[in-house]
């Protein structure tokens, strides 16, 4: 799998390049507090992205249960929810048009589809394996405590 064939970061690549153009249009004030904030979530989640795909490679070729790309998608799908009350607040303060927000929240909801299609697939994969054992306890339960 190669990264720059990869539909979801393609998408996330786009809705970054577009929230920006509307974030150039938000007033002065709202440009260094608002937009700013916006572009730090896109980016944000295109890092966890990049860093969840490098991440089920690597779990792939060790043959590995994909934790680390479930948390990594986690993360991101959480930072898309937070993108998605920004976009709303920016709206209700009349910093984008309609058309602006409409294309710009159907973009959000395309790439929310994407990363929770990869999420559930990764989610069926991880049932259909037998559970992993605990790991080993230190102490036992009951076994010294904090006060003594």
């Amino acid at each position: 799998m190669s990264l720059k064939d990869f539909t979801l970061l393609a998408k996330m690549e786009a809705l970054d390049l577009e929230g920006h153009k509307f974030c150039q249009k938000f007033n002065k004030a709202e440009r260094h507090v608002l937009s700013a904030d916006i572009r730090h979530t896109n980016s944000t989640i295109l890092h966890l992205i990049i860093r969840a795909a490098k991440a089920q490679i690597y779990e792939r070729r060790l043959r590995r249960p994909p934790a680390e790309t479930r948390e990594l998608l986690w993360c991101a799908d959480v930072e898309l929810e937070y993108l998605k009350l920004q976009v709303r607040k920016a709206y209700n303060l009349r910093l984008v048009s309609d058309a602006a927000y409409e294309s710009w929240s159907r973009m959000i909801v395309e790439v929310g589809g994407l990363l929770g299609g990869w999420l559930k697939k990764l989610n069926e994969s991880v049932e259909g394996q037998p559970p992993r054992p605990a790991p080993p306890r230190t102490r036992q339960p009951g076994q010294g405590s904090l006060l003594g």
